[in-house]
């Protein structure tokens, strides 16, 4: 390893390769949201409503749960934004999984001693 602790990409293995080039792809897209998605199910309070006599006819609502400066939050998901959003949290998830993979990688090589 040089000694200016850098690594040049031609002294990573295939698989080192292929998880930078991953992680690239991913960040390319726009967005990304920790947290996970909480679909609740719940009745409006209108008396005349279906939800108040059907359990399974309640109203579906989607939120964001996430901790946010050590609190926990619950964003509300309009229905026009799950999708996006899914995908948002999805790529998060995908990104979090592919540095902890780059990482596990790095532990070995330092334990190896190698370049």
């Amino acid at each position: 390893m040089p000694r200016d602790g850098k690594l040049s990409r031609a002294a990573l293995s295939a698989s080192e390769r292929a998880l930078y080039s991953k992680l690239r792809r991913l960040l390319r897209e726009p967005g990304l949201l920790r947290g996970s998605l909480v679909e609740v199910a719940r009745q409006c309070g209108k008396a005349r409503c279906h939800c108040q006599q059907d359990p399974a006819g309640r109203h579906r609502a989607l939120y964001l749960g996430l901790s946010l400066n050590g609190k926990a939050r619950m964003v509300y998901i309009p229905a026009s934004w799950e999708p996006r959003v899914r995908q948002w949290v999805e790529r998060y998830s995908e990104v979090r999984e592919l540095l902890e993979q780059m990482s596990l990688k790095c532990l070995e090589r330092l334990q190896q001693r190698e370049g």
